[in-house]
């Protein structure tokens, strides 16, 4: 585990970061593998997949505001050394956490489809989509376990353990995806887009495993033994206070990416196949200032929880200076290679000539929207860590809901598929100055959980534990 509230910020930030944006380029390389393997069935087949990423995000925005409420809560009491409350947070989430999932999980398998209709799925994408979606949705309790465990590791200061894990199951994934999509041997049977979902719920539940295992190791600060649970209230109240306005974030992100679906769906599956290709693409630029801003979040919380408020503007800067050097060298070289990208997932010469226009247009307008995001996610991380997650929450309606909706449905009246993507980077430009004219009024200070430390007051942060 590192330390984040002593020695050089510089280092520890490449230290704590660095295995961050590991974990999200195995990612990557997975979406890419697994487009890949979806794209060469078709457009419709890598259609199915792309729309059904609103969804799924949608699907678990409830339980991942949890998590990020949690998650702020382990740093912070991390930084105070308070193992007590460390221990009660982390069982009473994963617990609550889990009963979410499991709820939500259902009525998403049985709501798939009527779904897939709202979104105005073209007809010869919604079949395979909504197998995809529901072997996703079916394994959701596997994916949530994986993710928040990995959290719990990282907001102790340890984020090179999910990062290993994290290789294992890419290299699981790569391996299953032909396999089940495609059939071998005639011990594998050909299940194309199923084949793809069956191999990431797959190494999903691989991973939880292995996650809960070495959390498990980690008995000074976690005790995973159910003897003796209870809720604790006071608890389950500091996660709901962070957790509830992280998950409006979420669902207002995903209702946006929703209405943008439905708005490129309008445009044909080939339209929609360009959109995938350019949201992989999108993800090997944004990936780094994601990273960082989780980063932040569990080091804003640490150094808030040790009341050492200036590392929080140090470690800053310095994740600003890294992002934004890797959004401009990056975007230079995707915008090199995207024909060759997008040949890799649409080799079919037809198909390629009809796709290529859509990923173009995408990837020749996002640049500036990656500048922007590189500023936008560090400071988003580091005020959500403080605690404000209120204001991120907010910060969030401003981009999805009053900019970004209403840009969109007037850009694309006039410029098509490209004012619609147009939309996404105005959006994101307005964010980034918002949110850096919130971080300098300082008003993210006075959000901590522990407040003892930063503000001098009397109030108890110690949640007297009830047997665990």
């Amino acid at each position: 585990m590192i330390d984040l509230t002593k020695g050089p910020t510089f280092r520890n930030m490449i230290l704590f970061s660095l295995p961050i944006m590991l974990q999200g380029s195995f990612q990557i390389i997975y979406n890419l593998v697994d487009r890949f393997w979806v794209g060469n069935l078709g457009s419709a087949a890598l259609g199915a997949v792309t729309v059904g990423f609103p969804v799924f995000f949608f699907m678990i925005a409830i339980v991942f505001g949890v998590a990020i409420g949690a998650g702020i809560m382990i740093a912070q009491y991390k930084g105070a050394n308070d193992k007590v409350n460390i221990n009660l947070t982390a069982r009473n989430f994963l617990v609550l956490g889990s009963l979410l999932v499991l709820i939500i999980s259902s009525i998403f398998v049985i709501g798939t489809e009527k779904i897939l209709q709202l979104l105005n799925t073209p007809d010869d994408v919604i079949g395979d989509a909504t197998v995809y979606l529901r072997w996703i949705f079916g394994f959701m309790i596997a994916f949530f376990w994986f993710n928040a465990t990995a959290g719990i590791i990282r907001g102790l200061g340890d984020s090179r353990t999910p990062t290993m894990v994290a290789a294992v199951t890419t290299v699981l994934n790569i391996i299953l995806d032909p396999l089940l999509i495609y059939g071998y041997w005639g011990i594998f049977p050909r299940l194309e887009v199923a084949g793809a979902a069956i191999a990431t719920v797959t190494v999903q539940v691989v991973g939880a495993i292995i996650m809960t295992i070495l959390l498990a190791r980690h008995k000074e600060y976690v005790d995973l033994r159910p003897k003796g649970f209870k809720f604790n209230l006071g608890i389950l109240r500091d996660i709901a206070r962070q957790g509830l306005p992280a998950s409006g974030t979420m669902v207002m992100v995903s209702i946006s990416m929703m209405v943008f679906m439905g708005l490129i769906n309008r445009y044909g599956t080939y339209a929609l196949a360009g959109y995938g290709i350019g949201m992989v693409l999108d993800s090997l630029l944004m990936m780094p200032a994601q990273a960082l801003s989780m980063s932040m979040s569990t080091i804003a919380g640490q150094n808030v929880g040790a009341g050492k408020l200036e590392r929080v503007n140090l470690y800053l800067k310095d994740a600003i200076r890294i992002s934004v050097s890797i959004a401009m060298v990056g975007s230079i070289v995707l915008l090199l290679l995207a024909p060759t990208i997008t040949k890799l997932f649409q080799p079919d010469n037809y198909e390629f000539t009809m796709v290529i226009p859509y990923v173009l247009t995408y990837i020749t307008i996002m640049p500036v929207r990656y500048l922007s995001m590189s500023v936008f996610f560090p400071v988003n991380g580091a005020i959500r860590g403080a605690g404000d997650a209120v204001t991120s929450m907010i910060l969030v309606a401003i981009t999805q809901l009053i900019v970004r909706i209403p840009a969109a449905f007037i850009f694309a009246h006039f410029w098509g598929f490209a004012g619609v993507v147009l939309a996404i980077v105005l959006s994101t430009v307005v964010g980034a100055t918002i949110v850096t004219l919130y971080y300098h009024t300082g008003r993210w200070e006075r959000h901590a959980i522990v407040k003892q430390k930063i503000l001098g007051d009397d109030y108890p942060i110690i949640h007297e534990p009830e047997e665990y």
